[in-house]
């Protein structure tokens, strides 16, 4: 976490130490669920290790929203910045070390470190961003250009998740990412 915070601003080695004091690290195991669906989210995650999946039940079929690997922070930014129920669930995809932040210690390190207001500030951008940019690409960009786009940004998925976590992320039954695999490695389906 150091090297991401000083990667933002330069952040002494005591404001690093305070930052940290004030977030409890955690471990969890592969698939184990993390936070459940139908709460408010308050807290944020630091991932040091591992890798979390965000996905909402609908009608019984599960989607994946949001996946979030080492150096990231996870949460449901709307829930925790509005406090209302978060309809995601949150799971490790593999064992992960992650450090959490509760609202209300986040809340004090923005009274105590401007340059954490910073972090806040480059964090909402984040989610902001991401967030529209995943609404433009299911409205104008076809699957395979959304395929390669997330092989591109973050290649470890593909090495470490089941594929239908990212059929669903893209928005496909799996045998449409199937389909579209073979399609761009010129193999037959």
């Amino acid at each position: 976490m150091k090297d991401f915070l000083q990667s933002i601003a330069p952040f002494s080695d005591q404001e690093v130490d305070l930052i940290l004091s004030f977030g409890k690290k955690k471990s969890v195991a592969n698939k184990e669920t993390l936070f459940q669906a139908g709460k408010p989210f308050s807290s944020l995650w630091f991932i040091e290790e591992g890798m979390i999946r965000a996905y909402r039940i609908i009608e019984g079929e599960d989607y994946t929203f949001f996946f979030f690997t080492r150096g990231e922070f996870a949460t449901d930014y709307q829930s925790f910045l509005t406090n209302e129920e978060s309809p995601l669930f949150f799971e490790a995809l593999a064992e992960t070390t992650y450090i959490e932040f509760s609202r209300p210690s986040i809340e004090d390190l923005y009274e105590q470190s401007v340059l954490f207001e910073r972090v806040g500030r480059l964090m909402a951008e984040k989610a902001y961003l991401s967030a529209t940019s995943r609404v433009k690409q299911f409205q104008a960009t076809p699957l395979e250009i959304r395929y390669q786009q997330l092989l591109e940004k973050d290649p470890e998925l593909f090495q470490q998740i089941p594929q239908y976590h990212i059929a669903s992320y893209l928005g496909v039954k799996p045998q449409s990412l199937s389909r579209v695999r073979a399609k761009l490695t010129g193999k037959t389906y």
